[in-house]
Formats: structure tokens, sequence, C-alpha cells
């Protein structure tokens, strides 16, 4: 195929740009900026772009970086990469675009700082850790002094703040030693605290990435097109970077700033104005195009949009044949609108085929505004998710596992309603508030006087250091309170089995904190550290699991206008749209902070009424087929109508009463892309263990518990590799290599320093001993933990190669294990062939591959040849085809036995 044949193909398949769009794809400009409206196509002129560099200007995969605001956003674009790819150039063009990375700027950071500059054995706290680790920390770092007339809770959540503001500001620390000496003090001290126990976290990953980078960018010469997705929400940190790694190279970014949303977390959207001042030679391409929504929904989001006062815009222009429908209604009380809702819903469902996944309910807060839909929902058996950083102990099941977690403490509380601390629930009350919200959230589960003396029991064993880890305990309770009777065939069970698993995740998150540094476990005293944990920040932080992933439930989604961006659903309602409420009446508030106000922009975080203007905007643009508005008019007392209401376009919004049903509209079922998911070989294995541990691990993320010796084995790994690159990049003899490796690099996170000594040098004679014995092939190493990513049927197979061998034109795959008690040698034997599969794939022929198990010295060969390779490519098939049909039944047998799950799965076998 010819060059002009590949363009043409690349801009009419499957689908023809507009001229905007094959402006942007085309230009050869060094620096693009496009401004995208909402529903503009951009993630498909992101993806045409790709393609191009790669098919039309044969770029190489590993000199393109694109970044994408969330994880989610990079598995849609690397889905449609590796579609259009294979479709326009064949598996052969596919072959290494793993080497492409696409992914958000936090993962970029944490692989250059892993990978290049000596960050190897660190671990990521994520914001949740982060905050359990300040609540641990927070005496040393002395915030109950900067938080005079805060309680310890607040100060620490004002520390957190403070430290983002200062990471994405890139505030000068000369500027806070003499402005805030006390804070600077206590900023060096945490730092000094995550660098002992070896923890990043996510703003300061960016960081410590520009201060590196500025040090030695070497690690960047090879990006030759650096791609950002979101542009308008990234802040001054990010767009530092983004400089720097765009300095040799093209940068292309994509943006709108009708949608920026994220100032309270840092976003700037002066950035995307910026971009012209920093680059005077930028193209601006506007694409306006609206492929999302029907007409009468743009026209309202235009007319809108018009009401902004920092910035005029031009208007979207809708492409879609249908009208679509914008519907006003109020209501008389909050009740009578989300029971109208429900019966909307229902009649969708049951009429107008959609299911509860096409429906989404936008509301700017969750704590407002979701209540009187959580009872009417569950009343009648409408499976939902609630969304925004309350959303998960909005359910009764995730109150019952507060309550009785916080009774554990001698002096444990639950506070009802997080804004009011003035009622606690304390004492044996909590056991009986506890059983009563489990019974709320499960109806079937029988109460009676055996119910609370095994409860009494689990708190005694508990109190008594029985349970190993927090995970034990909390398995132990779920099968008192009947879990195993749950049937996560049925929506309802999923949703909450869903639920328990982020309540496991919670658990882990505040165990793992305060337990980082070999810190004693102390039954009292870590539960009376949790309960202070939950009620002080969990509860008001911790969201449900979003099933914007394929392999999750079927729910409707209730959920904050902030979590909404970037997605869309066929029918959105907009309700409680009421004064006070929308705009929130918060907007404009002082908020603490520990820095002076004048040395950053503090008006940003704090919120403006243009800030409230372009979260309505966000959410109108949400829906592609009906937009419902709806207020009420009173509540406790009477309510005025959201103002945003009279800048909408009367000709355009159809009023309804609270009497009648939605008109009846014709709703056309599109096929939508076909989302490719990347997996993971240690979840193909997973899955291949038992579909249903499958589902428990990696769908719903229950945690499997944190050891002592948790992270033995990855350390062994990361001193086999940094001697590995010793030898390889060093001319380090193998032993001398092995010992400074160990002695440098050896890291457990949960060991405390007096015993890490006596591990270290276990594990050093451990090395050492496997190294003289297999010293001729460390010398033999081609590649050290070698990134694979490979296409397969409708997925992505990723995973990271332990070491390649090479050796007189023959390459050899080694995989080192510390035992075989977790993964069988056959478990083991399909993930290599399944490397030796994706490496031929991309033009690496293995002729052999092994399996060394550090702990004895042995090394088992594993055989590699055509037949097996085509039994493997079947079989991972095979087992992707089932994920993706959401096929996730148990298969009790051997592996029952070694199951971290087996005490909370109803047909585990029986030893």
């Amino acid at each position: 195929m010819g060059k002009t044949e590949t363009v043409e193909k690349i801009i009419t398949q499957p689908t023809t740009l507009s001229d905007s769009q094959k402006s942007a794809v085309l230009s050869n400009s060094r620096h693009i900026r496009i401004v995208a409206g909402a529903g503009a196509g951009k993630t498909e002129t992101l993806t045409r772009k790709i393609v191009y560099l790669l098919l039309s200007e044969k770029v190489e995969p590993s000199q393109i970086v694109a970044f994408t605001f969330t994880e989610k956003a990079a598995q849609s674009m690397k889905s449609r990469v590796y579609e259009r790819v294979k479709a326009l150039g064949g598996e052969d063009a596919c072959s290494r675009l793993g080497d492409m990375y696409i992914g958000t700027i936090h993962g970029y950071c944490f692989r250059l700082l892993d990978e290049h500059y000596g960050y190897g054995n660190y671990g990521v706290f994520d914001e949740n850790q982060e905050m359990a680790f300040i609540f641990r920390m927070g005496w040393s770092l002395k915030l109950g002094h900067l938080g005079k007339r805060m309680n310890y809770a607040d100060s620490c959540k004002t520390f957190l703040d403070t430290i983002n503001v200062v990471y994405s500001e890139m505030l000068s620390k000369e500027i806070l030693e003499r402005r805030d000496v006390d804070f600077y003090r206590s900023l060096l001290a945490y730092e000094k605290y995550l660098d002992k126990f070896k923890r990043l976290t996510f703003n300061r990953m960016v960081s410590l990435a520009i201060n590196n980078i500025e040090k030695d960018s070497s690690p960047l010469s090879s990006v030759k097109y650096l791609i950002v997705d979101e542009y308008q929400d990234i802040n001054r940190a990010q767009e530092h970077l983004i400089n720097l790694i765009g300095k040799d190279a093209s940068i292309f970014i994509v943006g709108d700033p009708r949608q920026t949303i994220y100032q309270w977390r840092g976003s700037d959207e002066k950035c995307f104005d910026d971009f012209v001042n920093h680059y005077p030679d930028t193209e601006t391409i506007n694409i306006l195009e609206n492929r999302r929504s029907g007409k009468r929904i743009i026209e309202a989001a235009n007319y809108f949009s018009d009401s902004f006062e920092t910035a005029k815009y031009s208007h979207l222009n809708p492409t879609k044949d249908e009208d679509g429908l914008v519907v006003n209604i109020e209501h008389e009380t909050d009740i009578d609108e989300a029971s109208w809702i429900a019966d909307q819903i229902q009649r969708l469902t049951d009429t107008k085929g959609l299911s509860f996944g096409d429906i989404g309910i936008l509301v700017r807060s969750v704590t407002t505004s979701a209540p009187p839909f959580i009872e009417i929902f569950r009343n009648r058996g409408i499976p939902f998710i609630i969304g925004g950083k309350v959303g998960l102990f909005r359910r009764p099941e995730a109150q019952a596992i507060g309550m009785l977690f916080s009774w554990l403490s001698s002096d444990g509380f639950w506070v009802p309603n997080p804004w009011s601390w003035k009622e606690k629930i304390t004492g044996d009350d909590l056991l009986l508030e506890g059983v009563s919200s489990w019974h709320l959230a499960i109806p079937s589960f029988s109460i009676n006087g055996e119910t609370y003396e095994n409860l009494r029991s689990w708190k005694r064993n508990v109190l008594s250091s029985k349970y190993e880890h927090f995970t034990e305990s909390f398995f132990e309770l779920l099968v008192l309170l009947g879990y195993l009777d749950l049937d996560p065939t049925v929506e309802e069970d999923a949703v909450l089995m869903s639920n328990l698993g982020r309540l496991s995740s919670l658990l882990f998150d505040y165990e793992s904190s305060s337990l980082v540094g070999g810190k004693k476990r102390d039954w009292e005293k870590n539960m009376k550290g949790l309960c202070w944990y939950l009620n002080s920040y969990a509860s008001t932080s911790y969201e449900e699991p979003m099933s914007d992933d394929i392999r999750s439930n079927n729910a409707v989604q209730l959920m904050t206008i902030h979590q909404a961006k970037g997605l869309e659903w066929p029918v959105v309602f907009m309700p409680a749209l009421v004064s006070k409420r929308f705009p929130s009446s918060m907007t404009g508030s002082e908020r603490d902070w520990f820095i002076s106000r004048n040395i950053f922009d503090v008006s940003k975080y704090e919120g403006t009424l243009e800030d409230e203007r372009r979260l309505f905007y966000v959410a109108l643009t949400r829906a592609k087929d009906i937009a419902v508005l709806s207020c009420f008019k009173r509540k406790s007392k009477l309510f005025g109508k959201c103002d945003f209401l009279d800048n909408l376009p009367k000709i355009s919004i159809k009023d309804i009463s609270h009497d009648d049903n939605l008109p009846e509209y014709n709703f056309i079922k599109k096929i939508d892309t076909e989302e490719i998911l990347t997996f993971y070989t240690g979840e193909i294995i997973a899955y291949q263990k038992c579909p249903h541990y499958y589902r428990l691990r990696e769908v719903w993320n229950y945690n499997t518990g944190l050891r002592v010796m948790y992270g033995y084995g990855n350390a062994l790994h990361d001193c086999l590799r940094h001697a590995a690159l010793m030898i390889k990049n060093e001319n380090y003899d193998v032993l001398s290599a092995m010992v400074t490796s160990v002695r440098r690099n050896f890291f457990m996170p949960y060991v405390s320093e007096s015993i890490m000594e006596s591990i270290k040098k276990g594990a050093e004679k451990t090395l050492l001993g496997f190294v003289k014995k297999h010293e001729e092939d460390m010398k033999r190493i081609h590649e050290v933990e070698a990134r694979l990513e490979f296409p397969l049927q409708r997925a992505t197979v990723t995973g990271k190669i332990d070491v390649i061998l090479h050796d007189d034109e023959l390459y050899e795959i080694r995989d080192y294990k510390t035992s075989d008690t977790v993964t069988t040698f056959e478990e083991s034997a399909l993930q290599i062939n399944t490397y030796a599969l994706g490496l031929k794939i991309i033009g690496m022929p293995i002729s052999k591959g092994s399996l060394s198990y550090l702990e004895d010295n042995t090394t088992n060969n594993i055989e590699i040849n055509q037949e097996i390779l085509n039994n493997t490519q079947e079989k991972i098939e095979k087992h992707i085809e089932c994920i993706l049909n959401k096929k996730f039944s148990a298969t009790p047998g051997e592996f029952c036995s070694k199951c971290d799950y087996k005490r909370v799965c109803r047909w585990a076998k029986n030893e």
C-alpha cells in the first residue's frame, strides 16, 4: 500500500474524519493545539494522529508518548490504536506497539523514576494510603502545632491539601522557608519519612521526575512525539514536565477550556492559553463538530456556554441526524423527584431496550442529593452504583462494616453524619446498629442471639491477635454475616459483593500505611486508629467501584459531575437543580491552608461561579439522546430553581408535568467500538486457576492480606535486576555485582530495621548461591525486565519478562521464582510460553524457556515449539473470551487449598 493510499484509509476508515480532524491528523507542524468541544471525537482524532505517525510517517512506536487523564481513557485510546493499525497494516504492524507509552502522567513519571533514576525499590501511595500515612505520622510532623485551631484529623487533611498545592504550583522551598517556616519544616520531615520508607506519592512523583530530568534528560532522548489529552486539566508542574519531555520533540495537545472542572485540585486552564506563548509557532485547530448528542442537547449547551463570563467560545455543530430531547420538569419534593426518575428508569429498561448501565444520574453533591435515590432504588430492586467521595458509605453494607470495626476499639464510635459530630454511636450500640445496617443491606439475613454471640467471639479473637492481618479478620466477619449466601449471578448481590471488595481495599490502605517501616501490630491501638480513619476521612472519601469496565456490573450510575467527565450515556438525569445546591453554596468559601494565601492563586482552589457554570455544561453534554433537567420545590424548607436554568433556550427544551412520563423517543442502538482490554499475564493465570478467584482479585479487588514478609520476592527480583544491569553495563563481575546490589537495593516495606538486616543477609546468601551456580547465565543476559505487549484476538496481553538470555543467536526467556507453592510449574510454564508467543509476534523468536527457583538454586527447562505456542494461544484466547463474556463461575479443585479467598468462597473445596 502506497503512502497516499495509506493516508486516505487513515482519514476515512472506519469513518470519515471532518475537515478539521483531517487537518489535525495530517499537520506536520511541530507544535499543534487542538480545541475540541464536548463530543467532538477528540479520542478518535488522537487515535488517527498516532496511526498516521506509525503507518504513514513510519515513526517507531518507542518514539511516541501519549498522556491521558485517566487509565480508562488510556485503555480506550490504546484499544483504538491497535484496532486501526491492525485493520490498515495487519498483524505485523502491531508487533511493537507495546513499545509506545499510552497512559497517565503519573504512570510515566513512575516508569522514569523506576527504570532510570534509582527508585526501583520504591512503592507508591495512592491518595487514600497517603492520608492514612499522614494520620499515623502527623504528631511526629507537628501537625497539631500547625493546625492549632483544628482537630487532629482536619490538620492532617489540611496538610495533605497544602503539600499538593506546593507540588502542583511548584512553589519555591526558599519562599516557604521564609514565609511559612513551620510548614516548611513539616514538609521536609514528611519527605524524609517517605524516603526512609521508600514510598512515592502522585504529586511528588511529578516533582521528582522534573528534578531528575533537569539533571539528566538522556532517558528522554528517544521521545520524538508527545501527545497530551485533556490539556486544560493539567497543573503547572505537569506543564513544566511536558515542556521538558517535549524539548526536542513535537508536541500535540488537545483540550477544551469549557470543560475545566478540576481547579480545586490544581488544574489550570491558563496552561492551555499559555501553550502558544511557550511555542509561538503553534498551529491552533478548532474541532467544533459534536458526534455524541442530539441537536436539541447541543442547542441547549451552546446557548448555555454563551453565559460564560471569562471567555467566549465558538458553538458546537451537531452532526447526528437525531434531534435528541431536553426535558425540564419540576416536582413538589425531592422524594417525588427520585420516585419519578425511578419510574422512568423502569420504563426505559422494560420497554425501550436500554440497560441500567445506559443511564447516568449526575448531581452536584452525592451527600445532599443521593439519599432519596438510594432508598427508592433499593426498595424497587434497581441496581445502582454511587459515585462521589461519600459514595461507598451511603451503602448500608459499608456502614455496617464501619460500625463493627469501630466497635472493636474500647473507645470506638461511629458518626452517622460526617458533617455533624454532635451525635455519635458508641459502645454496644455499635454492634446493634451495625447488625441492623447489615440487615438493611441483606434483608434475608436473620438476626438472633447467636448472631450477637458470634460477633462478640469475633471481637475477642481480633483483640487477642488470633488473625494474621486485617483481611483475615474481615473475611471471618463476612462469613459470620452470611456472605456465603450471596449469589454473584444476582445483579444486586454482585454490586454488594463489589462494594465489599472496596472495603477490603480500604482496610488494606489503612493497615499498609500504618505498618510500613516495620511497625508492629497492636490490635487495640490499630483498631482505635482505624476508627478515627473511618470516621474522619474514609466515610467522606471512598467511592464505590465504577462500572465503566465491561467486566463490571450492569447498574445505574449515580455520581457527581466531576466523576462523569469523559463518560456518556444515552439518558442523563440532572436532578436537584435547586438554589444553594447548584451552584454549590460552598463556592468561593475560604479553605484552611498551612501556607500564606498570597503566594499562590488561592481562588482557583476555592471555586468561582464560572467553575459552577462549566460543571453544568459538562453534565449537559454527557447525554447522547435524552437530558432530563429536574428540580423540586421543597424538602424541609422551600427551594428556588437553579439560576442556570434561566440560561437555557426555551425553544430547545420540552416542559412536562410531574404526572407525565418522558415523551416517546426512538432510541437507535448503535454498535460501539469494541473495547480491546489489556490483560497482564498474571491475570490470565489467575483466571486459569479459577474464574471466581479472578473476579474477586481482578474485578472486585479483594485484598489478599498484608503479611510481614510481603515484598520478599519483589526484593530478590529487584536485586537481581540491578546486578544484571551492573554486569551488562558497568563490567562488574558476577559476585561483586550481586553483593553490591543487595546492599544497595534490598528493601522490604513491612520489616523493621533490626529484622531487615538478618533478612538481607539471608537474601544475600541465597542470591550469591544462585549466581555462583548460574554465573555463566548471568553473563548471557541480553535484556532485564523486558516490557512486552502484543495483540491477541480481542485484547492485548502485557507483562514483564525477568530476563532474556542470548547466546549464539539463540534467545532464552527466564523467569525467577522464590518458590512453587503459589504458582505451579504448569502455570509458570504457561506464563513463559505466553511471553514466547508475544516475542515471536514482535519478531524475536525464542528457542528456549526456563524457570529458576532462587531458594534451592534449581533451574527447570520449559520446552518451546510451534505446537506448544499454538496451544498457548488457543488457551489464552479462550480465557480472554470468557472474561469478556463475564463467565466467572467457580471451578473447585486442588487450587482451593492455596486460594487466599477460600474462607469467603461458597464453592471452596474442603481440604
